[in-house]
């Protein structure tokens, strides 16, 4: 089963600043609903546990997440794979991130996941999976605005 989750975003701060935002892990991953235990596991590379409420259920991934692509300040792709905890079943999905300028020191971020789920996650439906993944999406949006702006102007050098 795929499910597609997109977004976009308009923020008070310029196109530099931003993604020096988005390309610190720890304060991206802090954006990402359900996101935790992030840990460097190699230059580009991560291990994390995803946490998702999926209609009646809580599940659990342990995920290791790919750099795939940098293009300062333009855009951000990362390969996310794992497995569901105490569930049969798998996750690989391919993220992008994309920056456009939006006016002086306004930012447009847009946001696109593909996700797809094997196993006895990938027979519960597409629905329930393309509504989650929408909410996912709208939250980590608002998340993402909310940290940015509040995030000091000055990019890192």
């Amino acid at each position: 089963m795929s499910v597609h989750a997109a977004g976009e975003i308009e923020v008070d701060v310029d196109r530099k600043t931003a993604f020096a935002f988005l390309q610190d892990p720890s304060r991206l991953a802090s954006c990402i609903p359900g996101c935790s235990d992030l840990r460097e596991t190699a230059p580009g590379g991560y291990s994390a546990v995803l946490t998702s409420r999926i209609a009646f259920m809580t599940i659990k991934f342990n995920v290791t997440i790919d750099i795939l692509a940098l293009d300062p300040p333009r855009a951000i792709e990362a390969r996310i794979v794992g497995d569901a905890l105490g569930l049969a079943g798998h996750v690989a999905a391919t993220a992008t991130v994309r920056l456009a300028e939006a006016g002086e020191h306004r930012t447009r971020i847009s946001y696109t996941t593909d996700i797809a789920l094997t196993g006895k996650l990938g027979g519960l439906g597409q629905p329930v999976f393309q509504a989650a993944s929408a909410q996912m999406a709208r939250q980590f949006g608002a998340n993402l605005k909310k940290a940015i702006e509040a995030a000091p102007t000055e990019a890192p050098a």
